[in-house]
């Protein structure tokens, strides 16, 4: 489990800019290819290595925007491009990553990590619900930044097939900055699907139909919480009178743009027990739903504060699972469970279980060493308690493993 930021020796740094880590050999073959959109040298910051003291002079001749050193020599203390050295964990960054960096601090972000199962654009803290179970609870701050900052990551990132979390916050606050990052996505990195997480509320404005018809990206995917069969429960959940019927309106007007929608319930004390009930609206109400996501609760932010109203033993609301995904697949709606450790399923879920948890947030208890199933459950996340623990946690046998289906890997 990798943390998204360290500590560096930074020096040579002007101004907030993003920088794509890459070694002397991918320079060689790709130069600034490497890149999936428009970038030169000076977007590139290459990685020393080990290498001898010759080896290292011989690079720092190159036009680079900079140059990162697990340790720092001092003749080179006087170079003009930026330096990077002496990270105080040395893992975080790696070749293939796209950092920020800023004059401002000493800590580098990882923005985009290569081969990471959970790469996002984050647009915003700023959002217009308050959910319970928050994870990231919302900040009234002015963030406009974010836009320009993925725009220009978007440019810097690999090419090549993955998909690309677009989230907050609330994404659709900055509309013109939403509908400008999908438009480069769609320019530079068509081949990269996009999943985008709104609580839909703003898209009950019919107007975004056409904008969202305009746009000529190929694989986009909305993924907006509904969670109850009803106004009072969700609007309870939210902590915004008037949202389900916003949420509702969103969803058929992203229905008339045509876009591809993926609910999403987190489930908790508030919204097990009726998920049976809320199954039956989705599918009687929004048939056209491509995916449905059940989902264990991330035990951070909110969710900390309101323990007493959320919390419940997934034992406790297998029947009522199985129930809901086994009714909605019947009919034809993709299911999946995500965000809960494997061991806790009610056995003919297994064919719905996604190793969900994102590769930076995941961890495995001690119990879980001895556990069979290692390699498919997605685990805990990192802020992982026992107040939050099912009793129902234990190392599954190989016997015990066969008895459930496996699926394939996807990220909540």
């Amino acid at each position: 489990m990798l943390r998204r930021d360290t500590q560096f020796d930074v020096r040579y740094v002007a101004a907030p800019k993003l920088l794509k880590v890459i070694t002397p050999e991918e320079l060689i073959e790709k130069g600034a290819r490497v890149c999936a959109g428009q970038a030169d040298f000076d977007d590139l910051i290459l990685w020393m290595g080990t290498g001898n003291n010759y080896h290292h002079e011989q690079l720092m001749t190159l036009p680079v925007g900079g140059f990162l050193f697990q340790e720092l020599a001092p003749q080179y203390s006087a170079c003009g491009a930026t330096i990077l050295a002496s990270p105080r964990d040395p893992e975080v960054v790696q070749p293939g990553d796209v950092i920020a960096v800023s004059p401002d601090t000493n800590v580098v972000r990882v923005v985009y990590r290569r081969g990471a199962n959970s790469n996002l654009l984050f647009m915003t803290d700023r959002c217009n619900s308050l959910c319970l179970m928050c994870s990231q609870p919302p900040k009234e701050v002015d963030d406009r930044w974010h836009i320009d900052e993925n725009l220009s990551l978007l440019d810097l990132i690999d090419p090549g097939s993955e998909q690309l979390g677009i989230s907050g916050g609330e994404p659709t606050l900055y509309r013109d900055g939403l509908l400008a990052i999908i438009r480069h996505a769609a320019a530079t990195v068509p081949e990269k699907a996009l999943h985008i997480l709104s609580n839909g509320r703003l898209l009950s404005d019919a107007s975004w139909i056409a904008d969202l018809k305009r746009l000529n990206h190929p694989n986009i995917t909305w993924g907006i919480p509904l969670y109850a069969d009803n106004a009072k429960d969700h609007d309870e959940v939210v902590n915004a009178p008037g949202a389900f019927a916003e949420t509702m309106a969103g969803l058929y007007n992203l229905q008339r743009a045509g876009q591809r929608i993926e609910i999403r319930m987190v489930l908790s004390k508030l919204t097990v027990a009726r998920l049976p009930e809320w199954a039956h609206y989705v599918f009687r109400n929004l048939p056209f739903t491509h995916h449905v996501a059940l989902m264990g609760i991330e035990n951070t932010g909110l969710a900390k504060k309101n323990y007493a109203a959320l919390w419940i033993d997934p034992a406790d609301y297998q029947i009522q699972l199985a129930s809901a995904a086994h009714f909605l697949d019947i009919r034809g709606l993709t299911v999946s469970v995500y965000n809960l450790p494997l061991c806790v399923l009610e056995p003919t879920l297994g064919r719905f279980y996604r190793q969900s948890i994102s590769d930076w947030k995941n961890l495995f208890i001690d119990t879980c060493q001895s556990c069979s199933a290692k390699q498919a459950c997605a685990g805990f996340f990192k802020s992982h308690s026992t107040r939050w623990q099912s009793r129902n946690i234990h190392p599954l046998s190989p016997k015990e493993l066969e008895t459930l289906q496996g699926a394939p890997y996807e990220v909540a």
